[in-house]
């Protein structure tokens, strides 16, 4: 075991080693709950503490990167990983043992047997867009002093949302949601820009979002069941992003419609047009993109164009952030984004934040907030279907 996994002081005892003895492994609920720092989200104090982290379920292929982000943060520990199900991951424990070199007692198969003897402060989950609801009323049955963050959307539909929200409401911990995009400068400038008053009040918001296609063709990402296809992996995105964009204003009606190849059982691209008093905004998705946008930025762009009574913002021109117009300089320019406040680095540093400071969660981190733009979503699912319009879901 070497520093990297020795990630907040040379002292800190390894897990699972020489700590739980069976009376430990037997302990009960509120054992468990009375043993915690009194400290609670809100507080706003720091406990001064070492927080425990635990990564579960490897579906997203994200859980790589939030777990080298519990190793790199100093008052952050790995103290268990676990994969279920490691036949419908995307991610990869075995890459994250190697990776971050975590000792065989710190894996596990079962998420229950890995709660009951990591005793985690966190949990970070990335089961399939499916299973988001029942991982979460798993993790809160087991201990309600727990923090959870789950990796984006938020669920596969708007039912799972409410179940996710009402298993959380009492507990003590706090329940977050990652959307890797919120630790990007940019589109907190453009949320800057736009709070601003910039381009004045917003009348479109224009997305384009998707990749080359999911990795790979045998995964969940292609089974309709366990919440696969293009629409549900990327308007999730346009739909919480541009809700944020607007302060949390939201359409009057959406129109969809999705296309699912022959072979496939799944959409590789939808369109969603959401009808507000103003106007209209378009959220499209597609896996048909020629390059990875992590890798090259395909061509149309993925991003967003907003059109405001002003001016307009466009994160979608090649070689440049941000571009704005307004009617004072029509010819547009270039705007770089300020550098983020040090909480949004990444997930570990918010979620600690947050807990540390007793700080709210903030736009797409809050399930709260990201329930509303799922309305967005739920009823483009639902309009696909019925090959209408209609009016926004409740």
């Amino acid at each position: 075991m070497n520093d990297e996994w020795r990630v907040a002081d040379d002292e800190r005892r390894e897990p699972n080693v020489e700590r739980y003895d069976d009376e430990r492994r037997t302990a009960t609920k509120d054992d468990r709950t009375a043993a915690r720092p009194t400290f609670l989200p809100g507080d706003g104090e720091s406990p001064n503490m070492t927080w425990r982290f635990v990564g579960a379920n490897f579906d997203q292929m994200h859980m790589n990167t939030n777990l080298e982000w519990v190793r790199d943060h100093p008052d952050a520990e790995l103290v268990g990983v676990c994969d279920e199900e490691p036949e419908t991951s995307t991610g990869s424990l075995e890459r994250a043992v190697d990776d971050l070199e975590i000792p065989d007692e710190a894996v596990y198969d079962d998420l229950d047997r890995c709660l009951e003897e990591t005793d985690p402060d966190v949990v970070l989950g990335c089961p399939r867009n499916s299973l988001h609801a029942e991982f979460v009323e798993r993790v809160t049955a087991f201990d309600d002093g727990i923090h959870i963050a789950i990796e984006k959307p938020l669920a596969a539909d708007l039912a799972d949302a409410d179940r996710m929200l009402e298993a959380t409401a009492e507990t003590d911990g706090l329940f977050a949601l990652n959307w890797p995009v919120m630790w990007d400068p940019v589109k907190h400038e453009v949320k800057r820009l736009v709070d601003d008053g910039v381009v004045g009040d917003v009348l479109e918001v224009q997305y384009y979002g998707g990749n080359a296609g999911a990795p790979p063709e045998d995964s969940w990402f292609y089974d309709p069941e366990a919440g696969g296809g293009s629409m549900l992996d990327y308007l999730g995105y346009g739909a919480t992003f541009s809700t944020w964009f607007r302060d949390g204003d939201l359409p009057e009606s959406v129109y969809a419609d999705a296309y699912v190849p022959d072979d496939l059982a799944v959409d590789v691209q939808s369109s969603t047009v959401c009808r507000y008093g103003e106007g209209l905004s378009t959220l499209q998705t597609s896996w048909r993109m020629l390059t990875n946008p992590w890798e090259i930025e395909p061509q149309p762009m993925k991003g967003y164009e907003i059109v405001g009574t002003e001016g307009s913002i466009s994160t979608r021109e090649r070689g440049c952030p941000i571009r704005v117009t307004t009617a004072e300089e029509p010819a547009g320019y270039v705007v770089d984004p300020d550098p983020l406040p040090e909480r949004f680095e990444n997930l570990v540093t918010y979620l600690i934040d947050r807990l540390e400071s007793g700080g709210d969660l903030e736009g797409p981190t809050d399930p709260a907030f990201c329930r509303e733009a799922q309305r967005i979503v739920e009823t483009a699912r639902r309009s696909v279907d019925d090959g209408g319009a209609l009016e926004l879901i409740e």
